[in-house]
């Protein structure tokens, strides 16, 4: 029995059958046109544009972490600098937690300055999909730049036919750092019931950068487990239990983004553990009014830090506790989707030493219900409406302060169809993001200037929610017998418009002369959390797929611009403009596929009137090669070589080069 089928449906079935089906975007297939998973698990048809990387094609990067394997999609960038246990997703100028992050349905929300905020191995990975722009209408507080949903491995994936007893070893090295990669998974099927058990450890030394030397420090180790069971009760009812730990260890400085210094970014030593456990329950009987899905799910993450020169304690943890509950509904041409959910996070934190910001120990409450119509006005017209309602409360115990907000959150398309090859749809959507107790609720010294002086936090209770109106227009198109008998040419494109009011933003304030020594310069004495006035973010991407016999060429280009839409300036941490060119071909019968990837970043002169620093264009070269062995069916070789021209270069906005020439060999033998 398949966990969760994806069906190829050609765009007028999807009409006809009251849904629009979505494009997937892998670099090595951009023309499937499938029914997405990652809407609330549900084969639910979409309007939205989704992009799905399936295991082949996150096996063949073998990425280091789930921000690498969507670098390469048109106006998605990976942030963070050169450690993986920092990177985060950027997608069309809004990352960090402004990027809603999914593992198996579940929301992840971890979100503590300068500490990492994913925790899983990729090689547990089954599928990564990204959704771009705000989709608060279905999954509310976070989504106001998209959605990354990865999903992991079951039983069934690697159990075939009327197979009881199955799994896989899977060793990987990387030369850059010496890294050393394992993985392992047994699957077991007893009657009704599918179990499995993997489990991974990682091992590296430092990070070499672009032209030879050492970033320090940035080694890590890591290892983790993960036991899911599957419970095929009758036809009619499915129930999944899943368990997540893993646990993270090495020696960093504080923020291991920016440049180590003396006297404010220390070096500490950091143990992360993380633990996950959920509940699924799907009920869908021989009926058209009930296709129904319950999630439970509890995480938790807890930082345990200790500064190096002096011992200085820093813990942090947080706890979430979320259920999930829809239906999808089909009245005959029209399907609806609607439920609730809600979810509460508790942050604990405990800090030593003088002069430090006070952390917030605060309770965070969200609750919401939506609904989703799609319905087909005729046989070339689909429209989609959908609307959320949200409640927030956060309550910060040790400040005795409190506060609480609702947002509603509409959504709309229509997609007009006029063949089978041709989608054109328009849509609007609006979103929010509730502001974090971080945000509302941090005191005390930031950093300090040696003796002489220190930047503190200065908090704002009322900083008032970010809120997104997006308006977007999507074209997907088909050619076929172009430049040869049986090829195919397929096309995604796409413009928006988001305005982002009461955009969040850290600034400091209150510049000052401190007379140091030899510099008589002005610095900050104070950093806060403010709203400002309203950013504004317009932009386009296209993919362009080639598909003939075994060659397969893919060229996309992504292009965003943002600026504080009163004032006319630029704002920060908007990726560079970026090309990507793909090309591979098959050989051996298949059993063999080898190809290129390269990558163009452009310079990036759109920036905030205070920073000066000169982002430079670079391009960069991969290469790789996969190899199933047409006598060893069983086995699995990939090999990557990712910066072949070992190219020293800066992502736009970040402190650190990132890593130079590295050659990845990936060993997988399943049984």
């Amino acid at each position: 029995m398949k966990y969760c089928k994806n069906y190829r449906i050609t765009l007028l079935t999807a009409l006809l059958a009251g849904a629009s089906a979505s494009v997937n975007a892998d670099p090595l297939s951009l023309d499937k046109l499938e029914v997405s998973s990652t809407l609330a698990g549900f084969e639910y048809a979409n309007t939205r544009h989704i992009e799905s990387l399936e295991q082949q094609e996150l096996d063949r990067r073998q990425a280091q972490s789930v921000p690498e394997t969507v670098a390469l999609l048109p106006n998605v960038s990976l942030r963070g600098g050169p450690r993986e246990n920092l990177h985060t997703v950027n997608i069309r100028g809004l990352g960090a937690n402004r990027v809603l992050q999914l593992i198996d349905g579940t929301r992840q929300n971890f979100e503590s300055g300068h500490r990492p905020s994913y925790f899983l191995d990729p090689a547990l990975l089954k599928r990564v999909e990204v959704i771009k722009g705000p989709v608060s209408s279905l999954w509310g507080s976070g989504a106001l730049g998209g959605v990354i949903s990865s999903e992991t491995v079951h039983a069934a994936d690697l159990l075939n036919g009327g197979e009881n007893f199955a799994g896989f070893i899977k060793q990987g090295y990387n030369s850059n750092n010496d890294k050393w990669l394992t993985t392992t998974a047994l699957a077991g099927r007893y009657g009704d019931v599918d179990l499995l058990v993997s489990g991974f450890y990682r091992d590296g030394n430092d990070i070499e950068i672009g032209g030879g030397d050492n970033l320090l420090n940035s080694a890590v180790r890591d290892r983790g487990m993960m036991a899911k069971m599957d419970w095929f009760i009758d036809p009619a009812q499915t129930a999944t239990f899943n368990f997540r730990s893993s646990r993270v260890d090495g020696s960093v400085p504080s923020n291991g983004s920016a440049v180590p210094n003396d006297t404010s970014n220390f070096l500490i030593e950091r143990e992360n553990e993380t633990d996950h456990a959920s509940l699924d329950y799907r009920l869908n009987p021989d009926s058209h009014l009930i296709n129904s899905k319950l999630k439970l799910y509890w995480n938790r993450t807890r930082m345990d830090e200790s500064r190096i020169s002096d011992d200085r304690p820093d813990d942090t943890k947080i706890r979430t506790l979320g259920i999930n509950l829809n239906n999808r509904s089909d009245l005959g041409l029209v399907q609806l989707l609607y439920g609730i959910d809600g979810y509460q996070d508790k942050i604990d934190t405990s800090r030593g030493g003088v002069d430090r910001p006070v952390p917030p120990e605060a309770t965070t409450d969200v609750w919401g219900a939506f609904v989703n119509m799609q319905m087909p006005l005729s046989q070339q017209w689909l429209v989609e409406l959908g609307g959320r309602y949200d409640y927030f409360a956060t309550e910060a115990d040790n400040l005795n302060d409190d506060r609480s907000d609702n947002a509603f959150s509409p959504s709309a398309a229509i997609s007009w169809l006029p063949t089978e090859d041709l989608r054109l749809t328009l849509r609007y959507d609006e979103a929010f993001r509730a502001p974090s107790a971080e945000e509302l609720y941090t005191t005390g010294t930031h950093f300090t200037y040696g003796p002489f002086a220190s930047n503190t936090f200065i908090n704002d209770p009322n900083l008032d929610p970010e809120e997104a109106k997006n308006i977007e227009l999507l074209l997907d198109y088909q050619l076929h017998d172009v430049f040869n008998s049986g090829d195919k040419v397929t096309w995604h494109a796409s413009a928006f418009h988001n305005e982002v009011d009461n955009f969040i933003e850290q600034i400091t304030t209150n510049y000052q002369q401190i007379f140091l020594p030899f510099d008589d310069d002005f610095y900050p004495l104070n950093t806060e959390y403010r709203n400002v006035d309203e950013a504004q973010l317009v932009g386009f991407e296209i993919a362009v797929n080639y598909q003939w016999e075994s060659w397969n060429t893919l060229v996309s280009y992504g292009q965003t611009r943002a600026q504080n839409k009163n004032t006319g300036e630029a704002l920060s941490h908007i990726p560079a403009d970026k090309w990507v060119v793909d090309l591979n071909k098959a050989w051996l019968a298949d059993s063999l596929k080898t190809g290129f990837t390269i990558t163009r970043v452009e310079a990036q002169r759109h920036l905030p009137t205070e920073i000066s620093t000169d982002y430079d264009h670079y391009t960069l070269v991969d290469l790789y090669a996969n190899w199933t062995p047409r006598d060893f069916e069983n086995l699995t070789v990939d090999l990557t070589v990712n910066n072949l021209t070992d190219q020293k270069y800066i992502v736009a906005f970040e402190q650190l080069y990132m890593p130079g020439k590295d050659i990845r060999l990936g060993v997988r033998y399943d049984f």
